[in-house]
């Protein structure tokens, strides 16, 4: 736990807690699953939230550490509104301790008064619209988690502008702050599901079991759920943890869950080589005798490794290489062009718009 200097940081990114519980000793943060006892003028493992005076308060409300319109491809979300934006959001901090983080210019870096930048949720969703965006996205960093409060204000926002809401996590919140965002307007989730235990609890400090509840509560709540794992050395480099995860998914959630198995690359403390290619090829043919229909290997740039074919009749439905992206064989409903296979393709379709094969 650590200090903060309050008086240097901007009072509107300072907001009280919408969960947390007082406690003889302390206050605790009913946010994320670590559900940390904070003790007067400390904030909890994540940094981004302080007792002050027996409160928890955030300091992330709208502290803005990066912001883009991407496109929705980018998240990734591979079957939940394609070719369309998303402005895309983070913050500062995380609740996860991933030596290996892609992000961790800002994930390890707390919410000081040096960095903070307030952005109130109108002025997003506005923003947002002007830009041309079709709905958010809260990722880069854990703000998915951590920015609750704002996120709950910008998601009813963006929903009454005709908007979609999502969010790209670790899936290491607690059922309450969940549960609010859903009922604020989330639409779809990525989830990492970062690896196997004991090495995901390890080396990342969370607890997979309650990120894999959270996976079937979401799709019980009737979201939108698509799954990542990164590859990484020494933590889900191993074909059997990568067999017991596409177990899982089709065992727990639905053989259409498309899991993107995505590749590597030494950043931050992790200087290890990236696992090589053949090991990713094997991993994803593995997933589908699993059962699994929709497995995507990202990071790679090779031809071939995202696009969505259908599994009846071998239909290329959706080519992506990058960033770039044609549709090709699927119809308004998410089903193939060719056989008519449902691919799992949900377009966002709006009242009044046609049931026509769209084609890009």
């Amino acid at each position: 736990m650590n200090t903060i200097e309050l008086d240097k940081i901007d009072v509107r990114v300072i907001r009280e807690g919408i969960l947390q519980k007082r406690e003889e000793n302390g206050v605790r943060c009913l946010t994320c699953a670590h559900k940390c006892l904070i003790f007067d003028r400390e904030t909890g493992i994540c940094g981004t939230r302080v007792n002050v005076d027996g409160s928890v308060k955030t300091l992330v409300y709208g502290n803005i550490s990066s912001i883009n319109n991407n496109p929705i491809e980018k998240k990734p979300f591979f079957h939940f509104a394609p070719d369309t934006m998303a402005f895309t959001v983070g913050s500062w901090g995380c609740n996860a301790s991933c030596g290996f983080c892609q992000n961790y210019s800002i994930s390890k870096q707390k919410p000081t008064g040096e960095v903070t930048r307030y952005m109130s949720p109108e002025q997003f969703v506005s923003s947002a619209q002007t830009r041309g965006a079709h709905g958010t996205s809260i990722s880069f960093s854990e703000a998915a988690t951590l920015m609750l409060e704002w996120n709950i204000e910008v998601f009813k926002l963006a929903k009454e502008r005709g908007m979609y809401n999502t969010i790209v996590t670790n899936g290491h919140m607690t059922p309450e702050a969940l549960d609010l965002i859903v009922n604020a307007g989330l639409d779809a989730a990525n989830v990492d599901i970062k690896g196997c235990e004991p090495q995901v609890r390890k080396v990342c400090g969370i607890c997979l079991q309650l990120v894999l509840d959270n996976i079937i509560h979401m799709r019980e709540r009737g979201i939108h759920v698509e799954l990542t794992t990164l590859v990484v050395p020494g933590l889900s480099d191993d074909m059997d943890c990568l067999e017991s995860i596409a177990s899982w998914i089709v065992e727990n959630t639905d053989k259409k869950t498309p899991w993107h198995i995505n590749k590597y690359y030494p950043a931050y403390k992790y200087t290890k080589p990236s696992p090589p290619l053949k090991f990713l090829l094997d991993a994803r043919e593995m997933a589908k005798e699993k059962g699994l229909e929709f497995v995507y290997i990202g990071n790679v740039r090779r031809k071939g490794l995202e696009d969505t074919v259908c599994p009846r009749c071998n239909t290329v439905c959706i080519e992506r290489l990058a960033l770039t992206f044609r549709i090709l064989a699927v119809d308004r409903k998410g089903k193939c062009a060719n056989c008519g296979y449902d691919v799992a393709i949900n377009f966002q379709i709006k009242k009044g718009e046609t049931d026509d094969l769209i084609q890009r």
